[in-house]
């Protein structure tokens, strides 16, 4: 007798460039069969997905769910686009491995904001607190490459000595082997934006060697872009490691003439050898902290030095000099928004940009940026409105580019229903389908499958998992091809996605008809 049995459905495994009817049995949380006919009286349940896609279920391969999953184990933005599995820990911020300063700050920032214990340290124990939260998804955890510079050197600008590349490499080396899949870096951000492409390289020597993947948030999606793209394939050809370039895009009006020698810099690095590959999520803005505005001298110290030096006139003419220089043009500002504040005080400027949260203010530009940052010891989420539709098409028309949202796990109620989080976090699997797939043509449905399935799993090291075959991990999403698609708006974005009917995460039925069932099946992922 079949735990649950999925009949009429049209199946995209993954595997084939083709799409079949098929049904599919689930026994134990895996597959056990996949026929043309089975009956239904060998099952327990029986789902019936006439005139629907039956596929893997989708991998975020680019997620920022590390805490929230165990603040709410739901992960409803997540399974509710038919996402059942992420890859966490990514632009260089991870949960584990941590400790000192680092491991401190977050410990007080998580208790004071969501309440909970920050008790662990490596990332072992990361993961048996997180597994024991039970979880709706399935997790694999990166290593997050700023996050353990900061626990061993601090959060400054000095360069690595012997000793500290030798303390950094060991908690590599631990963290992989306590079942990390990799490890991101996150270039833009501190304390890596201080660090040399040399350090990079001795560093991720000890992923190439572990066969484990190289993610990174490159030193600039912008005017520094394609510096930045051969800087970090250099450091996958001359350490050895397999590089996922993190939300591949041209930012700024003044870069979207740049891609096609982008492309090239990418496609050089995969003929001379390098195993790369790139993720995407099909949206013209970007999302993160408001600070990333702030010159790279700035954040050396930590955050509360740099509180200090927002308070301090001098200060903030020098870095509003250094802002200008990148961004002269007056209507900068007005492709900024804020998202999401800490303080009640600042909840009315969340959805507005920063032009109009000055205006409503009665402050200048950059007084009041200043004033906002120091307000909210920079703790503001910003979405960035910096992007072209034709370069991203073209980006993700690529072979080697997969889908990720780049977005942590969310919900409409609960406590991670805060401010105005970027559409992504609720849309980007259904908005890639309906756009991509449904409306434009530019991908069949075995295609999709496999750019948010199959190849990530591949990339990865993950097994069993990517397409739907006997004896694999019954990670399942039943979806109406004719209604996917997203609902979330940057303006109203705590809303849920469409065609979305059930999911299935190692044959919990984790979704059903379109609503969580209050179920969860997810576990910790390892290559």
């Amino acid at each position: 007798m079949f735990d649950i049995l999925i009949k009429n459905g049209i199946v995209a495994d993954g595997d084939s460039d083709e799409t079949r009817q098929a049904d599919i049995a689930i026994t134990a949380g895996s597959i056990a069969y996949i026929a043309h006919s089975i009956e239904t009286n060998n099952a327990k349940k029986v789902i019936d997905a006439k005139g629907q896609i039956v596929a893997p279920g989708f991998v975020d391969v680019h997620s920022h769910s590390d805490y929230y999953l165990i603040i709410d184990s739901r992960a409803s933005s997540k399974v509710l686009q038919g996402v059942t599995s992420e890859i966490g820990g990514n632009c260089g911020y991870s949960a584990a491995p941590m400790s000192g300063e680092v491991l401190e700050r977050r410990a007080k920032d998580y208790k004071e904001q969501f309440g909970i214990d920050v008790n662990w340290s490596g990332m072992n124990e990361f993961l048996e607190t997180l597994s024991n939260a039970k979880p709706a998804v399935n997790f694999g955890a990166l290593l997050g490459y700023n996050t353990i510079r900061g626990s061993i050197m601090g959060p400054n600008s000095s360069q690595p000595s012997a000793h500290d590349m030798k303390e950094i490499k060991g908690m590599i080396a631990q963290g992989l082997d306590d079942g990390a899949l990799g490890m991101s870096v996150g270039v833009v951000y501190p304390p890596a934006c201080f660090a040399k492409a040399e350090e990079f390289v001795e560093a991720y020597k000890v992923v190439a060697e572990k066969e484990k993947v190289f993610t990174s948030h490159i030193r600039s999606e912008g005017a520094g872009l394609l510096d930045a793209l051969t800087e970090v394939t250099n450091v996958a050809r001359k350490s050895g490691a397999k590089l996922q370039v993190s939300h591949l895009k041209t930012a700024g009006k003044a870069n979207w003439g740049k891609l096609d020698r982008a492309f090239d810099i990418l496609e050089s690095a995969r003929a001379d050898g390098v195993w790369l590959m790139a993720d995407r999520y099909p949206y013209l803005a970007s999302n993160t902290g408001l600070q990333v505005a702030l010159p790279d001298r700035a954040f050396d110290g930590g955050r509360d030095m740099l509180v200090e030096k927002l308070k301090n006139p001098k200060e903030r003419e020098a870095f509003k000099a250094d802002i200008l220089l990148n961004h002269p043009e007056a209507e900068y500002w007005d492709t900024v928004m804020v998202s999401q504040v800490v303080t009640e005080k600042n909840k009315d400027i969340e959805g507005l940009t920063v032009s109009e949260g000055a205006k409503k203010r009665g402050k200048d530009i950059f007084t009041y940026f200043f004033d906002l940052l120091v307000e909210e010891n920079t703790e503001i989420e910003a979405i960035f409105f910096c992007m072209t539709q034709e370069n991203m098409d073209r980006i993700i028309e690529k072979p080697w580019v997969v889908i990720g949202s780049d977005a942590g796990a969310r919900a409409i109620d609960g406590p991670l229903a805060l401010g105005r989080p970027h559409p992504r976090t609720f849309g980007t699997f259904p908005k890639f389908f309906k756009e991509y797939v449904r409306e434009k043509q530019m991908f069949t449905i075995p295609e999709a499958v496999k750019k948010t399935t199959t190849h990530a799993c591949d990339f990865f090291g993950i097994k069993n998992r990517g397409r739907l075959k006997k004896g694999w991990a019954a990670d399942v999403v039943v979806f109406n091809p004719d209604t996917i698609g997203d609902t979330s708006t940057y303006v109203a974005p705590l809303s849920y996605p469409t065609g979305i009917n059930c999911v299935l995460v190692n044959g919990v039925l984790t979704v059903e008809n379109g609503k969580e069932t209050g179920r969860t099946g997810g576990t910790i992922l390892t290559a």
